[in-house]
């Protein structure tokens, strides 16, 4: 799938769903990706993460900041992606919302910035041909989901995104290292890209 051009804003974007990374989910596990077609990932060699993490909370690393980190970092260097922290050319967001609640709608309004769910991206980045979209998309996604994001670093633009969505269940929340790790396996099985040589 590639990122919609200007009129129609990817509106199932960037949801990771934590619960769905796991093979105990009651409810089946539906992975997802969407890249944007101008991308050439022959060019990019290194990665980093951005300060903030979605996962984060008050400014802090979460349990769930340091799993993704460490699925995304093995699936990255799987494919020959250098890690570093001094000028990337690739950074890498995600996040998640792993509590048990009803589903919840957040808007997307590109003109203004994200909010809701979206708000960690808020100022980082932005979406292929963000100027085109004038409007607000209200997305609708089960909480318990969650996403993982690659940035161009230097144009700050979002260039590939991996999707899940399902509902964690309480053994994941008491053990959620497996399923995050099985979940970033899930979406990057979908990465279009490997390092450059």
């Amino acid at each position: 799938m590639t990122f919609p051009r200007a009129g129609s804003l990817f509106a199932g974007s960037m949801l990771l769903c934590v619960a769905a990374l796991s093979a105990c989910s009651a409810t089946p596990l539906k992975v997802r990706s969407n890249t944007d077609p101008a991308a050439n990932f022959d060019s990019y060699r290194s990665y980093g993460f951005v300060p903030e993490p979605g996962t984060n909370r008050g400014g802090k690393s979460t349990a769930l900041t340091i799993y993704f980190m460490q699925a995304i970092r093995k699936e990255m260097d799987a494919r020959g992606f250098q890690y570093t922290e001094e000028s990337p050319d690739l950074l890498v967001n995600f996040n998640a919302n792993p509590h048990a609640m009803p589903d919840v709608a957040t808007s997307v309004e590109p003109a203004n910035g994200y909010s809701g769910y979206y708000g960690y991206r808020n100022g980082l980045y932005g979406l292929p041909v963000l100027g085109a979209y004038d409007h607000t998309e209200t997305i609708n996604y089960r909480v318990g989901t969650g996403n993982v994001d690659v940035v161009d670093a230097h144009r700050k633009m979002l260039i590939w995104e991996g999707i899940a969505e399902g509902r964690l269940t309480e053994d994941m929340l008491a053990d959620p290292g497996p399923a995050i790790s099985a979940a970033v396996s899930d979406m990057f099985a979908q990465f279009p890209g490997k390092a450059a040589r």
